[in-house]
């Protein structure tokens, strides 16, 4: 064994398991966590071990190397005294001759223990969310339900105790040995339970089975089902009665991507009879839920587009404007960054209580990127910024149940556009699991104590701080915007405080005639422990300035002479991925004299049957856009007037889509997709970027009638780019 002793902490790695066990040796920790308390050894054997030498070098959170070693054969690495954070070990193994046999890399983390007897735990509002719906064993379900507890969670959000994993299959009774141990599981391990529940639906129990269109298994059951529909979730409430915290109804239901209604309003985009149809599944299920626990709380689920909705708008209105779906409501639920007072506000209007629970259920950054399943450092990092952002200000709003999304990537599917889990498929960490566990420690045993006016004590951008009390003292969340780096200067009454970064790190801070000075980045929030006098007034956040605007002429009338498939100013589609154009299958793009919004004609796209994703495209090239540099950031805006006429299938939007030289997607961003028919409407869409990556070649503007039937019209599209620069901003750093 070769032993390490002392060494100051400074540095980070990312962790990428760069395939040694393929390579001929593998890093194998003592523990399959890889989490380690404050002041255990942190040890690892090498197998096989094949190899005369490996040499090891530990990096942490800021990439700076923090203990290297060279092992002889079979000797084990031991690590001791790490503070507190996340590592990387990253080794190479080399035989007899000196010739590099293999090599690889293993990230671990040192975090504190949670002491829940010294804990107010009703207080804690954290939790995560485990596998949505795809297969899911057992061990891995505690397994993760001991990472969870490991940092503290609270709460834990299942899509598991719903009808279609509990009796997939019609010819077959519900099978309950699976729940039953998953419950018993979260709940040896400290975990409140949300439920969402009553989504997807068995095709076999769904009303639209039969009819050919799309997402059957988001629609209202059938007919013949209720009763056993009833049943089933009756059944299911009184099994788990006084175990579960929270049961939601649906998932993102304000969204036509998880709720469609019954067939014939699907059929003719009937959004308001849409969204009857939920007012009537979500009573017919709440119903048959406090049949059989009637205390139980149940609310329905919707996107981060709260209260308005993300395609059936004016949703929660609406939604408690029905008498029964109202009566049926304890706590409402919505993701990542909801408007809670604006929630709150809808709440005292339609006649429920002011503190009905508000719960956040999916929380946190993604990183939407095509062609690539590994998140870079950046992403990883602005991810951890992101997370602590959002649940700061619910937390702060009152928000309940903070579950964040992902705990772990989605095994036993392919790669995602996005990665948002604290863990990879198989139990890596990464370094926002220790950012989280350092949120939990901090916000944990806290009551929410509003946000402090601290916004001008930064020497450039602005500050952004939320408050909470212990009981035994004060603590902070600092986060600087529009500022790559800044020195910040609070007054305090405190002697001494203490600084304590996302991985848990700690350094006191001495106070000088009522102030405390410190620097810190935009990249990496910081808690302060400690009191700090907030400016006199109420909070106000710097509102950006217009610095340039782009509005490009794109033939938005479609006046300009045109042939079939080709209209000036506009690329056809075929490939969405490619963007390239090539034949139009059933599919055509060409302008209409006969039906129009204003001038002389619009464009029409019309498809009789379905094939692959079409539309046209109109491309804004990198150097005609305005730039977002440090503390700027670009607003991309377009309106147009839409007609629709007999649309089924996906539908008809508009994305943005940001592209390469060559017209490849790197990301994009839909609006709501939209069917039926309907006459002329306004519509329109915007979307932030706050950087353009180095390959950046064009930003795109595409409206899509995708594997879809019927026809639509566009007419009179305005197209605006917007660059906004924040007061203060700083121009030495990355914002």
């Amino acid at each position: 064994m070769l032993k390490l002793g002392n060494y100051l902490l400074c540095g980070w790695l990312l962790a990428a398991w760069c395939g040694s066990a393929a390579a001929g040796v593998q890093a194998v920790p003592d523990r399959d966590s890889s989490v380690y308390a404050p002041g255990e050894a942190v040890r690892f054997a090498f197998r096989p071990d094949g190899a005369e030498r490996i040499v090891c070098r530990v990096l942490d959170f800021d990439r700076k190397t923090v203990r290297e070693a060279a092992l002889k054969a079979g000797e084990e690495l031991r690590l001791d005294t790490l503070e507190n954070g996340y590592y990387d070990l990253e080794f190479e193994a080399f035989d007899a001759a000196g010739k590099r046999t293999g090599r690889g890399s293993w990230p671990f983390a040192v975090i504190p223990e949670v002491d829940r007897s010294k804990l107010d735990w009703t207080r804690n509002q954290f939790g995560a969310m485990v596998m949505p719906h795809t297969a899911y064993p057992l061990a891995d379900r505690k397994r993760d339900a001991e990472m969870m507890s490991r940092i503290g969670i609270r709460f834990v959000r299942t899509q598991r105790l719903s009808w279609i994993q509990i009796q997939p299959d019609e010819n077959r009774p519900p099978d309950w040995t699976m729940s039953d141990r998953e419950t018993e599981i979260y709940l040896d391990n400290h975990l409140a339970i949300v439920a969402n529940t009553g989504w997807p639906l068995q095709l076999w129990a769904s009303s639209g089975r039969g009819s050919g269109m799309r997402n059957p298994d988001k629609m209202f059951p059938a007919g013949d089902r209720m009763e056993q529909l009833k049943s089933f979730y009756t059944e299911l409430a009184k099994r788990y009665r006084g175990r579960i915290a929270y049961w939601e109804v649906g998932n993102e239901v304000d969204a036509a991507l998880f709720w469609l209604g019954r067939p014939e309003n699907a059929a003719a985009g009937n959004k308001d009879a849409i969204l009857k149809d939920f007012c009537d599944y979500y009573t017919v299920v709440a119903r048959a839920i406090r049949a059989g626990d009637p205390e139980a709380k149940i609310g329905p689920n919707t996107t981060g587009a709260a209260p308005d909705g993300h395609t059936y708008r004016d949703w929660l209105r609406k939604f408690l404007s029905d008498p029964e779906a109202n009566r049926e409501m304890d706590f409402f639920s919505s993701h990542y960054r909801c408007d809670i007072p604006a929630i709150r506000n809808v709440f005292a209007e339609k006649g429920k209580a002011p503190e009905t629970d508000v719960i956040v259920t999916e929380i946190g950054g993604m990183a939407h990127v095509v062609g690539r399943t590994i998140p870079t450092w950046r992403e990883k990092k602005s991810n951890i910024r992101v997370t602590y952002i959002q649940c700061g200000a619910a937390w702060i709003e009152g928000g309940k149940a903070l579950c964040k999304f992902l705990l772990r990537d989605i095994p036993n599917i392919p790669p995602q556009a996005w990665i948002a889990g604290m863990l990879e498929k198989d139990f890596k960490l990464r370094p926002e699991y220790v950012a989280y566990a350092t949120l939990i420690r901090e916000f944990g045993n806290a009551v929410p104590a509003g946000e402090l006016n601290v916004v001008r004590r930064s020497g450039s951008g602005w500050l952004q701080c939320f408050s909470g009390d212990t009981g035994a003292g004060k603590v902070n969340l600092l986060i600087l915007n529009d500022a790559g780096r800044a020195r910040i200067t609070l007054d305090t009454p405190e002697e001494t405080l203490l600084l304590v970064d996302p991985m848990g790190r700690e350094r006191r801070l001495a106070a000088a005639d009522g102030k405390v000075s410190f620097e810190m980045t935009s990249d990496v929030p910081l808690f302060l422990r400690g009191r700090i006098t907030p400016d006199p007034g109420p909070v106000e956040y710097p509102k950006p300035v217009v610095a340039k605007v782009y509005r490009p002429e794109v033939n938005g009338g479609f006046e300009k002479k045109a042939e079939l498939n080709r209209i000036p100013g506009w690329r056809v589609i075929t490939d969405e991925v490619g963007g390239r154009g090539g034949r139009a299958v059933n599919f055509r793009v060409e302008t209409d004299r006969d039906v129009k919004f204003s001038g002389k004609q619009s464009l029409r796209m019309h498809a009789e049957r379905k094939s692959g994703w079409y539309g046209v495209m109109c491309v804004l090239p990198a150097e005609a856009l305005p730039k977002p540099g440090p503390g700027e950031y670009l607003e991309l805006a377009v309106r147009y007037r839409l007609r629709a006429e007999k649309v089924a299938g996906t539908g008809t939007a508009v994305t943005f889509s940001l592209r390469e030289k060559n017209l490849r997607r790197v990301s994009w961003s839909d609006s709501a997709f939209e069917w039926g028919s309907f006459d002329w409407e306004m519509r329109g869409k915007r979307a932030r970027y706050d950087r353009l990556p180095e390959n950046f070649g064009s930003l795109t503007v595409e409206f899509y009638l995708g594997q879809a039937t019927g026809t639509v019209w566009i007419d009179d599209v305005e197209i605006t780019a917007t660059l906004y620069r924040q007061p203060g901003a700083d121009a030495r750093g990355i914002n």
